[in-house]
C-alpha cells in the first residue's frame, strides 16, 4: 500500500508551461487566439488555484440547494471533467476526477482530489490521486474518467479509471489508433490505495465513462464500457459495442462479457459511425435484472437488459420518449424507489453539438425501465453545458458532481467540475 502523496508548490511532472498547454489545444494559431482569454475570469469565486479550502453558495439557477466548484480550470490545467465521489468509512467525503494540461480527450491528464469533512459544505485542497509518473503508468498517455465505489461488506473504497496508451506517437489526427485500458486501485480508508492492476486487456480502446461501477446485491462487482469490436477497427471508436467486466471475487479477478451491438443492416441510409453504442450505465432493477442505457449517435438513448448479471444482454431498443444528444446517461435509484435518469433534455437529439450538451435535466420511470418521462430541469443557465455526472443520496440530499463549460470557448478550455447539493425532496416531487 502506497500513501497518496500530498500537494505542494512545486510543479508536478504533468504541470505544462503556458505554450504548452495552450498548444495541446491546437497549435500556434490556438496560442494567438486564446491569449486574449487568458486574462479574463468568469466572474472568480472558489476553487481557483486548488491549494486552498472552499465552500459551497446557494445555487443560482434550476434546482435548489447548494453549488461549488471542485475544480477550476485555467491556463495550466485547462480541463477538469469526469468525476465521481464516495463517503468514507470515517464519514469524509472523497471527489475525484479527471484534470488535464490540454483541452482533448487525449491531452495528458491524471486523477486528482479533494476531501470533506462536513458532507460537503468545504473541501480541503487537490492532491493526486493516480499520475502517469508512478512507474505503472511509464506507458500511459492520459488517465481519466474515474469511478469511486465503496463495497458493500468488506467496505472497501474501490477507484476505476482509464489509461491511454499512443501507438502512433507522430499521428496527432484525433481518429488516431489508440489503446485503452481499464485500472483498478483498492483502498481502506480512502487516503492510501494499492499499487494500479489492469483488469482488462491492452488489445482494444476501452471506454469506461467516469462514475459507471456498480455492486450488484449479491457482491459481483460490474464495469461496462463500450468497446469496438470489428476486426482492424479495435483500437478506434468509430463504431463501439457494449459490455462489461465482472468480478466475483471483491476485484481480485476480472472476466469480460458477452456484448451487445447495433447492426448496420438494421439502420439503412446511415453511417458506419453513427450505428454505435457508447458510454454504458448501469443500475439493478427490483427484479434481479441489470438495465444499460448506451448514448448514442440516432436520437434517443439505448437500453437493454441482462438476466445473467451482467454476462450477457438483450438487443438494444431505444428509450423512444427521451430525446438526446450524444451525451451519457445516469441512473439513480430514488429513495421512494423510483428510477430516475439524468440527461440532457435538448429536442435537437443527435443534431445537437457536444457543445449544446443542455439543459441538464432528469425523468423518471415507474415501471423499471420499461418507460421514462422527463420530469425537472436541474440546469438551465444561457452559454453554458453539462454533462458527465456522477449522482449519489447521502442523508436528505441529492450529490451530484458534472463538468461545466462554457460556450464559446474552443474545445474544453474553461471546463470545470462543479458540485450541486440538491434536497432529494425536490427530486421525488
Amino acid at each position: 500500500m502506497r500513501p497518496a502523496t500530498p500537494m505542494t508548490a512545486s510543479p508536478s511532472p504533468l504541470r505544462l508551461s503556458r505554450r504548452r498547454a495552450l498548444a495541446n489545444l491546437g497549435g500556434g494559431a490556438a496560442l494567438a487566439a486564446l491569449s486574449p482569454l487568458l486574462s479574463c475570469t468568469r466572474g472568480g469565486g472558489p476553487g481557483e488555484t486548488g491549494s486552498e479550502r472552499i465552500r459551497v453558495r446557494e445555487r443560482e439557477s434550476g434546482a435548489p440547494g447548494l453549488e461549488l466548484i471542485l475544480g477550476r480550470s485555467n491556463e495550466i490545467f485547462p480541463r477538469h471533467s469526469e468525476g465521481d465521489l464516495v463517503q468514507l468509512p470515517d464519514g469524509r467525503l472523497l471527489a475525484v476526477w479527471s484534470r488535464f494540461s490540454g483541452a482533448s480527450d487525449h491531452a495528458e491528464s491524471q486523477i486528482v482530489g479533494r476531501y470533506s469533512e462536513d458532507m460537503g459544505h468545504s473541501w480541503g485542497p487537490i492532491h493526486p490521486v493516480a499520475s502517469l509518473s508512478e512507474p505503472e503508468h511509464t506507458a500511459n498517455s492520459n488517465l481519466m474518467s474515474a469511478s469511486l465505489l465503496r463495497l458493500s461488506g468488506s467496505g472497501e473504497i474501490h477507484l476505476f479509471y482509464m489509461g491511454k496508451e499512443e501507438t502512433e506517437p507522430e499521428n496527432k489526427a484525433f481518429h488516431r489508433k489508440i489503446r485503452s485500458s481499464l485500472h483498478t486501485r483498492v483502498s481502506r480508508d480512502g487516503v492510501t490505495f494499492s499499487k494500479p492492476v489492469r483488469l482488462s486487456d491492452r488489445d482494444h480502446y476501452y471506454v469506461t465513462n467516469n462514475a459507471r461501477a456498480l455492486q450488484l446485491s449479491t457482491g459481483r462487482i460490474l464495469v461496462p464500457s463500450a468497446v469496438a469490436l470489428d476486426p482492424g477497427k479495435e483500437l478506434g471508436w468509430e463504431k463501439q459495442s457494449a459490455l462489461a467486466h465482472y468480478s466475483d471475487d471483491g476485484g481480485k479477478t476480472w472476466t469480460r462479457g458477452e456484448s451487445c451491438t447495433l447492426r448496420i443492416e438494421d439502420y439503412p441510409g446511415h453511417e458506419y459511425w453513427q450505428i454505435t453504442l457508447q458510454e454504458p450505465g448501469l443500475v439493478e432493477l427490483t427484479d434481479g435484472r441489470i438495465l444499460m442505457v448506451n448514448r448514442t449517435k440516432l436520437n434517443h438513448p439505448y437500453k437493454c437488459f441482462s438476466s445473467d448479471s451482467g454476462v450477457s444482454w438483450s438487443n438494444p431498443e431505444p428509450i423512444r420518449e427521451i430525446v438526446a444528444p450524444t451525451s451519457p446517461q445516469t441512473f439513480l435509484r430514488l429513495p421512494s424507489g423510483r428510477l430516475a435518469m439524468i440527461y440532457n433534455n435538448n429536442p435537437k437529439g443527435a443534431k445537437a453539438k457536444w457543445t449544446e450538451r443542455r439543459p441538464l435535466a432528469f425523468a423518471v420511470s415507474e415501471d423499471e425501465g420499461a418507460s421514462f418521462r422527463y420530469a425537472k430541469t436541474i440546469e438551465e443557465v444561457e452559454g453554458r453545458c453539462w454533462a458527465y455526472h456522477a449522482v449519489r443520496i447521502y442523508g436528505e440530499n441529492v450529490y451530484l458532481l458534472y463538468y461545466e463549460w462554457y460556450q464559446g470557448h474552443p474545445t474544453f478550455f474553461f471546463c470545470d467540475v462543479k458540485l450541486s447539493i440538491i434536497p432529494v425532496g425536490w427530486f421525488e416531487s
